[in-house]
């Protein structure tokens, strides 16, 4: 439209110089003539001066300083990049515009509000559609494969020296007795042990009492109440009782782990048999059906409203933490702030490559083409400017030389 306007213009003019040489012999005429060669003369011009911006005018390659932008391409993507990198969206600018974000407010603001029905509907599908794009048995397969990988560099019985050895020198074995003592004793003191103690007490004297006088004087004691097999189980555990908190019992108990330490490192085929325990167990992980149970239950949760709920109730409770503890807030918007200046740092260049990248990509044509589109409307006004105040300086010249 405006480069319309624009020939228009220059139409406009040479009409009015033809009108003042058909009419030469008015008075008016060498006015009108002053005038329109004038605007003429500033029209060509500007059309020129705008058209060399971009192609050669009428096709002319051999006119210099034409074609401007096309010839200084690369100079011009390369300030526009960097005027884009260093200027308009600079490290300081943008770090600056982040200081200002109100992140931690605006993250429990987000976490109050229920999740829009239709954002849950996309997210349900979205999730849907991506566990219906991993092939499971692939996965499993890749599952498999890997464990079997890191099983084969794994060492278990090398971790389990180095295990007891840490034990050891950092006196944590000594917490470790207390902690399988405690749960002995809890054992030793529970009524279904006490009752098992008897039961194993009383067949026990029975097997050894072999011969008819044995048994005799045996069952001669229990019925005068010699021997009472509650108070001899209670006699039993409470020596065990007493003798796991003694320091003999810890002391045993560092010799055996020792001991077994000393097995493992030294016996080949120990830590043999370790190792194909090891690889056995791998092996035997049902992967395929593994993976099927997971992929199962995760579309049944995704499908289902349950998940979604419990996320309503975690982004609650969260948001509440976040408003009470307002420490908690500050932190996680230092935090996230952190980050994201960190990565903006790291990655900031890549703005400056991806305006580079993007316009190089683009063919000649395309470029020059964009380029007309957003300015050359413009330009195309200094054309009719230029027509317009061509005309008006050769009229004021013309009255000039006729006044003087």
């Amino acid at each position: 439209m405006q480069r319309r306007w624009a020939n228009i213009t220059l139409g406009i003019a040479l009409a009015l110089f033809l009108i003042g040489l058909a009419f030469h012999r008015q008075f008016w005429a060498p006015y009108l003539e002053s005038m329109a060669l004038a605007g003429l003369a500033g029209g060509v011009a500007d059309w020129y001066a705008v058209t060399a911006l971009f192609r050669h005018p009428l096709g002319l390659k051999w006119l210099p300083h034409t074609s401007i932008i096309s010839a200084n391409r690369d100079r011009i993507i390369e300030a526009i990049s960097t005027l884009v990198e260093t200027e308009l969206l600079s490290e300081s600018f943008i770090e600056a515009n982040i200081e200002k974000l109100e992140i931690g407010r605006k993250i429990v603001d987000f976490l109050d509000k229920p999740l829009d029905p239709g954002v849950q509907t996309q997210l349900r599908d979205t999730l849907t559609q991506l566990l219906d794009f991993i092939p499971e048995d692939r996965l499993a397969g890749y599952l498999e494969d890997f464990t079997s990988e890191k099983a084969a560099d794994l060492q278990v019985s090398e971790y389990i020296v180095r295990l007891i050895k840490w034990l050891v020198q950092s006196e944590n074995d000594r917490a470790l007795f207390t902690f399988l003592a405690r749960h002995v004793v809890d054992v030793l003191n529970s009524v279904e042990f006490t009752e098992d103690m008897e039961t194993r007490l009383k067949d026990m004297l029975e097997k050894y009492t072999k011969t008819t006088t044995q048994k005799l004087v045996l069952g001669l004691l229990e019925s005068l109440g010699t021997v009472d097999y509650k108070d001899l189980s209670e006699s039993v555990k409470t020596q065990l009782i007493d003798w796991l908190k003694s320091d003999k019992a810890f002391e045993q108990f560092e010799l055996a782990i020792v001991r077994i330490m000393i097995t493992v490192r030294d016996d080949s085929a120990l830590r043999g048999r370790i190792e194909g325990a090891k690889n056995d167990l791998v092996r035997s992980i049902p992967w395929e059906r593994a993976v099927n149970w997971v992929m199962t239950e995760a579309r049944t949760q995704v499908a289902g409203d349950q998940l979604w709920n419990g996320l309503g109730h975690l982004a609650t409770d969260i948001a509440e933490s976040l408003r009470t503890y307002p420490e908690r807030q500050a932190q996680l918007e230092n935090m996230i702030k952190h980050l994201t200046v960190s990565l903006l740092h790291r990655y900031h260049p890549l703005i400056g490559r991806l305006v580079r990248d993007n316009l190089k990509n683009m063919d000649e044509r395309e470029w020059i083409d964009k380029l007309e589109w957003y300015v050359g409307r413009d330009l195309q006004w200094i054309r009719v400017n230029g027509a317009i105040v061509g005309g008006l300086v050769g009229l004021i010249l013309a009255l000039l030389i006729h006044l003087l």
